[in-house]
């Protein structure tokens, strides 16, 4: 008799045994908090974009040209060539410039030659957007950068564009300094006041 009470209590514990699912996981209690969660992980916010500051830049790629004025009267610095193109020392830097502004200079410029008096109108007027010599830079209205050339008589030749857009004047200043830095400048010399004789020279910078 006592073996037959053994072995029902045996038989018990194993009925038990196979009702726990035999994960081998303490059963939880209804009230018992649940396991604390990972806090998600924290991303870095997308780095600024930097907008252009200067409404000249904006409407000239806009446009997808630059507008550039050449003295009519210095035929060394800007003159029409044979074919109706234009040649000379300025209209060198010209694309220099334009392609340090991120322009192809061969295809996203339009000259114009203009005597001393319709530069200021036409820089007034939209009708160029930088005018390469010719005009005062401290006058009104106008804003110079430069020197981009200094001649043996001491004229110093500058950049000048619209007052009021800074952003534009420090943009052709860095322009500027990275011409004579890549020896753009010294080239474009060679090739147009250097044969023609005008000792020329570019500004420190």
């Amino acid at each position: 008799m006592r073996s037959g009470v053994v072995a029902v209590v045996l038989a018990s514990a194993v009925a038990l045994a196979g009702c726990s699912g035999g994960s081998g996981e303490p059963e939880r209690s209804p009230d018992a908090a649940p396991p604390p969660v990972a806090p998600p992980t924290s991303v870095a916010p997308p780095p600024p974009v930097e907008l252009d500051d200067s409404p000249t830049l904006e409407k000239i790629r806009r446009r997808g040209s630059l507008l550039v004025g050449l003295r009519a009267e210095e035929p060394d610095f800007a003159a029409r060539d044979g074919a109706g193109g234009y040649r000379g020392f300025d209209v060198e830097v010209a694309k220099l410039v334009a392609q340090e502004l991120g322009l192809n200079p061969d295809t996203q410029i339009s000259y114009r030659l203009l005597p001393k008096t319709l530069r200021a109108d036409a820089l007034a007027g939209g009708s160029v957007d930088l005018q390469f010599g010719g005009l005062d830079p401290a006058g009104p209205g106008v804003a110079g950068v430069g020197p981009y050339a200094v001649t043996e008589d001491g004229a110093e030749h500058f950049l000048v564009i619209k007052s009021g857009d800074d952003a534009m004047r420090d943009q052709l200043s860095d322009a500027l300094t990275a011409v004579v830095s890549d020896g753009g400048w010294q080239r474009a010399y060679d090739g147009t006041l250097a044969t023609a004789g005008v000792q020329a020279r570019p500004a420190p910078r």
